[in-house]
């Protein structure tokens, strides 16, 4: 059985609209493993189509042929059109008398392998989009590329694509929704997965086709025997993104995921200096999209120096923190002792991705009451993980969040806390405040409530 295609609807009726109104040039974009192929596959169906791979290992020669197979072999053309050079493989494509769907994936390869190929490509689209009747899809991993062909002023595509289309990772309404479809019926189990893969399809579909059939099978599986399908991930995409230099990347992705947040954490853990991890962060934000730099919610961006950097992708974050800092043990096949640990360590572990999940999902639902919502913390160390700004009326919201089941009298020490941290925030004294917890469970909520504090369980934020 194969997982069925997930919610991209609306993608999906994007791609219909650029496709009726061809020539169209759509920009496909996303981090790894988000489902992009799978996407342009979905919309390939029943429309005549070539799907073509950059394989940044092989020459542009060696990829030309291959392309001139997979046209004449998808167009049915007779063996003495030949279409092996850039040059007559675009001129072909933007020439071709009748209807048809041409997908580039990871396109931002040849600006590698031959980055003529960009510059000729505008030249035919330029020359021939208006008569043609192609729809170019051209699809990329690697963001900040994406950007210097497409986006940047002077890029050599600037202002060529009819839309430049980011695929999000699913939501966890949407995984939850994948996984109750495969079997996965109990709401921790599911959450549990979500914490480990975050909402990147594919390794839900490895999750299927390996018939894992809860979250210490999937860990066994996929990631914990010698013939895991998921134990080079991270290394192998570290490798092809930045090569000899990946054991850096690595330091630092294992720094943050172990809770070394600042500039000088990061650092320190590192052995990079402050002023030349610069151009590392850009990679791991902008290229491969799976850290990100946060503010406090109080503070002016670009004029913050409270800045902090986090990882948005649990499986990044898991590998840097269990993985990485064992890996020779790893290698040495001891998958008992390291799932051990990971089973051991793993509610204390998972509490920043929890944060983020409820985190996520509470903005979702109090943005219109409080248009400025975030994280925030301070120089002396006092943080509250949900502040919730309205100017307009004066109002202040404090939420923290727990990745338990709390005891009433736990969640009350917890929200008193919180009540007492409001003092730090500058003028919160003047605007009107409400405190809040977020948690699995929280025992004694009504009686809480009644105290005018506002509580949210987990299955309240997933309406499940």
């Amino acid at each position: 059985m194969v997982m069925k295609f997930y919610n991209r609807q609306r993608e999906l009726e994007l791609l219909d609209l650029l496709y009726g109104s061809r020539p169209s040039l759509l920009v496909l974009t996303g981090k790894r493993r988000v489902g992009k192929t799978e996407l342009i596959k979905q919309f390939m169906k029943d429309r005549k189509s070539l799907y073509f791979f950059v394989d940044s290992n092989k020459s542009i020669e060696i990829l030309m042929t291959e392309f001139n197979h997979l046209l004449k072999d998808g167009l049915g053309l007779p063996d003495y059109i030949q279409v092996d050079e850039t040059e007559t493989f675009l001129d072909f494509l933007t020439t071709y008398e009748e209807d048809v769907v041409v997908a580039i994936d990871e396109f931002q390869r040849f600006l590698k392998i031959h980055p003529s190929f960009i510059t000729q490509l505008q030249k035919y689209w330029d020359l021939r989009s208006d008569d043609c009747r192609l729809f170019l899809i051209i699809s990329g991993s690697s963001i900040g590329m994406i950007k210097k062909i497409f986006i940047e002023e002077g890029a050599p595509l600037f202002k060529r694509a009819d839309n430049i289309l980011t695929l999000k990772p699913f939501t966890i309404r949407e995984v939850f929704e994948m996984l109750e479809d495969i079997g996965i019926k109990d709401t921790n189990e599911k959450l549990d997965l979500y914490l480990l893969f975050g909402g990147t399809v594919y390794y839900y579909r490895l999750f299927e086709k390996y018939q894992c059939t809860c979250f210490a099978d999937a860990l066994e599986k996929l990631i914990f025997n010698e013939f895991a399908p998921l134990g080079n991930e991270v290394r192998d995409i570290l490798i092809e993104e930045f090569g000899r230099e990946h054991a850096t990347y690595y330091e630092i992705i294992s720094a943050i995921a172990r809770g070394r947040c600042s500039l000088s954490e990061i650092s320190d853990m590192s052995h990079v200096s402050a002023n030349s991890l610069a151009p590392y962060f850009y990679d791991l934000i902008d290229l491969l999209g799976i850290v990100e730099h946060r503010i406090p919610v109080t503070d002016v961006p670009k004029k913050s120096r409270r800045g902090r950097y986090f990882l948005k992708d649990n499986f990044f974050r898991f590998y840097g923190y269990f993985i990485y800092p064992m890996l020779s043990q790893y290698m040495a096949g001891n998958y008992t002792t390291l799932m051990k640990k990971v089973l051991q360590e793993w509610k204390s572990f998972t509490g920043w991705a929890f944060e983020d999940v409820c985190r996520e999902l509470l903005v979702e639902e109090l943005i219109a009451e409080y248009p400025k919502i975030g994280s925030w913390w301070d120089r002396k160390g006092n943080e509250i993980d949900v502040v919730g700004i309205n100017y307009e009326e004066n109002k202040l919201l404090l939420i923290e969040i727990k990745n338990m089941e709390l005891s009433e009298d736990s969640a009350r020490k917890i929200l008193k806390s919180t009540v007492d941290k409001a003092g730090y925030i500058k003028g919160s004294s003047e605007m009107l405040l409400s405190v809040g917890i977020a948690a699995r469970r929280v025992q004694g909520r009504k009686r809480i409530e009644s105290d005018g504090f506002r509580v949210w369980e987990l299955d309240d934020l997933l309406e499940v």
